[in-house]
């Protein structure tokens, strides 16, 4: 039903453990999970936000393509209702969580919940599912996922070192673009605090994301993907998905060296780590429906 070609995921800070994406082969479904970094002060989460919700969503999709799985494997609304179910039992369940106030707490504070992103392959649907930012790409042709709200606050921390450039001496400039400390992305950290509050609601800057409380009718955009078609699912740490991963990975080299600070990139809402030369957390899950 599903033969892998090519799959690999590398957490930028290269421990495993501190990975916040990951991917699942399982049956007759094929997921890439991305866990959100979490802009949270409160600590609840060990060792983050994204990587207990990596965990969660992982484990639920593992069951998904088991013999015996939680729903109907072919039902986006079911799977939707499991994958968000795993986060909320969190809430109730982790300890530290339920100190905070459990589900009611979480409720009323969205920038400490545990958030992730997927884009799911059901064999038995024929379809796949973008629940969130995650990247898909049918036969070399992949679609836009960038949020709105990622366009926004990208634009303006580009604006923000762009203008820090202009006033600065030639040599400061020269060190913030070998990656000093990012006066764009301290500009825009109460504004990415402030985006949770437009999480799984509707308008201009609404957006899609797991995280226990999404909505069972929100708008969930789906592909079709039919036996010999090649696919390609990713998470957003290939901002220049290619058909390959050798490809995606020279695209990505390509940017470091020309864009390190991911200043011209829509949704750049950060760049390069300087000292690992890393972007994100990335996963590629490349493989061909049979």
């Amino acid at each position: 039903m599903i033969e892998v070609i090519e799959a690999r995921t590398v957490g930028k800070k290269g421990d495993p453990a501190l990975n916040e994406d990951g991917f699942v082969v399982a049956g007759g479904i094929a997921a890439v999970v991305d866990g959100v970094t979490s802009k949270s002060t409160a600590g609840i989460w060990e060792p983050s936000g994204g990587v207990v919700a990596r965990r969660a969503l992982c484990a639920a999709l593992e069951r998904l393509g088991s013999d015996e799985p939680p729903c109907d494997p072919a039902d986006m609304r079911a799977v939707q209702r499991v994958l968000d179910g795993e986060l909320r039992a969190r809430y109730e369940h982790d300890r530290a969580a339920a100190a905070a106030g459990g589900i009611a707490y979480f409720r009323t504070h969205p920038v400490d919940r545990a958030e992730a992103n997927a884009v799911v392959y059901s064999h038995g649907a024929g379809r796949i599912w973008l629940f969130g930012d995650c990247q898909a790409m049918v036969n070399g042709q992949a679609v836009d996922t960038v949020k709105t709200v990622d366009r926004l606050l990208g634009a303006l921390r580009s604006f923000v070192v762009q203008a820090h450039d202009l006033a600065a001496e030639d040599s400061t400039r020269q060190q913030t673009g070998d990656g000093a400390a990012d006066p764009g992305r301290a500009a825009i950290m109460s504004f990415l605090r402030m985006q949770n509050r437009f999480a799984n609601t509707r308008g201009e800057f609404g957006y899609f994301v797991f995280d226990g409380f999404t909505d069972p009718t929100y708008p969930i955009r789906t592909l079709e993907a039919r036996p010999g078609d090649e696919v390609v699912l990713a998470s957003d740490g290939y901002p220049d998905l290619r058909p390959t991963l050798v490809e995606s990975q020279a695209a990505l080299e390509q940017l470091r060296r020309t864009d390190p600070r991911m200043l011209h990139v829509p949704g750049g809402t950060k760049g390069f780590d300087p000292l690992r030369g890393t972007y994100d957390d990335r996963t590629y899950l490349r493989f061909r429906v049979r």
